[in-house]
């Protein structure tokens, strides 16, 4: 078994939720995405930015249908704190490939939904990636995941319906 790093640098956007039914800091949950994608790095090598040699994006639209699902936790309508950071994040993905099995840039794909929400509608998943149609989750827990915006600058959204229903 050989292994693969990736790294992608860019802009993380926070994104907290909670449904309206609820005191938003006392129940609220997180998720990250890209708000920009400035580069992916394999294997450490930051000579080489592989961004645009990655595979296609794929589009999912039902990413925040599951977030703010009605038998989930959070349905609608959710109150939204969203808040970009100063840029530089990084995060990375380690890819397990059979010893004979050779990487392939192409295969490396990011996941997107596709204008669900009017406040995000294009929010590129951080949690993970695909490599040849697998789900590749983050390495490491980030500082975001602990603490989320805690009550920094953000800008504040109601969620009553989704845009592509």
């Amino acid at each position: 078994m050989k292994q693969v790093k990736i790294t992608i640098e860019g802009t993380i956007q926070i994104c907290e939720y909670a449904s309206t039914e609820e005191e938003f800091y006392d129940t609220f949950y997180m998720t990250l995405g890209w708000h920009t994608v400035d580069a992916l790095y394999v294997d450490d090598n930051e000579d080489e930015n592989l961004i645009k040699k990655k595979g296609k994006y794929v589009k999912v639209g039902d990413y925040f249908h599951d977030l703010f699902s009605e038998e989930g936790d959070h349905p609608l309508p959710v109150e939204v704190h969203l808040r970009e950071t100063h840029g530089g994040d990084r995060f990375s993905y380690t890819i397990n490939l059979e010893d004979d099995e050779e990487f392939d840039i192409k295969k490396v794909q990011l996941v997107k939904s596709n204008n669900e929400i009017e406040c995000c509608p294009y929010f590129i998943l951080a949690r993970h990636i695909l490599y040849d149609g697998k789900e590749i989750v983050v390495n490491e827990e980030d500082e975001y995941l602990r603490t989320g915006i805690d009550g920094r600058y953000y800008s504040e959204y109601v969620i009553y319906y989704f845009v592509n229903d």
